[in-house]
């Protein structure tokens, strides 16, 4: 192991259900290089499960400004590429410093021992199965793309009964039977091991968003940052995402 790089320490920001792979990454980050990193996962604006009761007067917390009012992380991990998008525009991530860590594929989540049978998206449209969506964070708006390339928006809406604030929140749904179904990632399965099955649809069928990782306006250490950034989109550290089931890019 090499020595400490001047006691610099790298603190990120991480969506919840992208923090195994990471800290298994920063461990490996560590040892080869001496800096030091620091991870926080987001607690707050999925703090309440069902998203009616996490609005309030300003409509509720988000990743980006929990990450804001913090103002003490160097890098933030999204689960989807649309919330570093956001990022920029609202001066938070620094314009043009991302990377794609890996790749999440879309599946469907249900409950151990698939109580409903559900095998297959058009499974979800039939009558009476129960469906949660997620209106916030990596899964946010992931039903719509899915139910829309089989035009089947209409008869999947009917059976939306569950609005959740983040994927936790539908992982811990699916599992307690609160809900028969909800679209999730493949990766979702080691959340979860005992709890949940996930049911993989068909190559054509799935949607893929990415894992990035993007250095915030207000980094105290840029350049360490900058290099703990480029290692997460390594074959070292992608290696990681892979054995938790994210897809990566193959060199």
């Amino acid at each position: 192991m090499s020595q400490k790089s001047d006691n610099k320490i790298v603190r990120i920001f991480s969506a919840r259900a992208c923090a195994a792979p990471l800290e298994k990454a920063a461990k490996l980050f560590e040892e080869q290089t001496g800096i030091s990193v620091a991870i926080d996962v987001c607690s707050r604006h999925c703090a309440n499960p069902v998203a009616e009761e996490a609005t309030g007067e300003t409509g509720g917390d988000d990743f980006l400004l929990e990450i804001s009012d913090a103002g003490i992380h160097d890098l933030a991990i999204a689960g989807a590429e649309y919330l570093l998008d956001d990022g920029e525009v609202r001066k938070i991530v620094q314009k043009g410093q991302r990377r794609t860590i890996a790749y999440r594929t879309s599946a469907i989540i249900v409950s151990a021992g698939n109580p409903k049978n559900i095998r297959s998206v058009e499974d979800i449209a039939m009558p009476g199965v129960r469906l949660g969506v997620s209106v916030i964070d990596c899964l946010k708006g992931l039903w719509e793309d899915i139910s829309g390339r089989l035009k089947l928006l209409d008869k999947i809406r009917q059976n939306i009964c569950y609005y959740a604030n983040g994927c936790i929140a539908i992982v811990e749904a699916v599992a307690t039977n609160e809900i028969d179904a909800a679209f999730g990632w493949t990766a979702f399965q080691h959340l979860e091991p005992e709890r949940i099955e996930v049911i993989e649809i068909p190559k054509e069928q799935q949607v893929l968003r990415g894992t990035g990782v993007g250095l915030l306006s207000f980094s105290k250490e840029p350049e360490a940052a900058r290099q703990f950034m480029n290692f997460l989109a390594s074959p070292d550290s992608r290696k990681f995402y892979k054995e938790y089931g994210w897809a990566i890019e193959e060199d």
